[in-house]
């Protein structure tokens, strides 16, 4: 080995162990640093841990909240949770420039609405109308990569009355709520009865931008 080169293994672990002291003594962007260094797949549990300890110095810390989303959206971490995805993942969105947050928040909204009522639409819990709402936003951003989630969402919404599932027919256009533009109805008397038995909720904090608010919303 040469002299050139083990002096740069030799800087390299001394950076190294700076950096791991500057962490530990809880600097934001030394955790984050060493989050990024391990990964997702190299050392999860680590990065993982990095990215808790930035946040929880920081908790305006977005690149932290997209991290922490992450794992627990693509289930990096032992007991992962959806709700936990979209709080974090909700963090960026809020502030997001280029879409690309509020997609990967839609999708967790997605994946909770799915894990709490299996794909049924139930007034007054219904997600679809705040999923709709982001994946627009995130259209409107200019993220592409929403395109085909919110084409699909449509499609599957247009083809049966949010209120009392009856099909399409061939031809057939049912008509949709002008508010939130993520339910469709196959008379005014669906619409009506699916507003007074919880969609009004539904609609109204469809545009909530903070997650623990859509949450808590009555």
């Amino acid at each position: 080995m040469s002299m050139r080169r083990r002096k740069l293994e030799t800087s390299e672990e001394k950076a190294n162990e700076l950096l791991l002291e500057s962490a530990n003594l809880g600097h934001v962007l030394a955790n984050m640093e060493l989050a990024g260094m391990h990964g997702f797949e190299k050392n999860p549990d680590e990065a993982y841990f990095r990215a808790s300890v930035a946040f929880a110095l920081d908790g305006t810390n977005e690149q932290a909240a997209f991290v922490l989303g992450g794992f627990h959206y693509d289930k990096y971490v032992h007991e992962s949770s959806l709700y936990l995805a979209c709080y974090y993942t909700n963090i960026v969105a809020s502030e997001d420039k280029s879409g690309y947050a509020c997609h990967l928040y839609s999708k967790s909204l997605l994946r909770l609405s799915r894990h709490l009522h299996g794909g049924y639409v139930i007034n007054g819990s219904n997600g679809m109308p705040a999923i709709f709402f982001w994946c627009r936003k995130s259209l409107d951003l200019g993220c592409d990569d929403t395109r085909e989630t919110l084409k699909h969402l449509e499609t599957t919404g247009q083809s049966l009355c949010a209120n009392c599932a009856k099909e399409t027919e061939t031809g057939e256009k049912y008509k949709q709520c002008s508010k939130c533009r993520a339910q469709w109805y196959c008379s005014k008397e669906c619409q009506v009865e699916s507003w007074r038995t919880g969609h009004k909720k539904d609609c109204k904090r469809a545009a909530l931008l903070k997650f623990e608010d859509y949450l808590n919303a009555k």
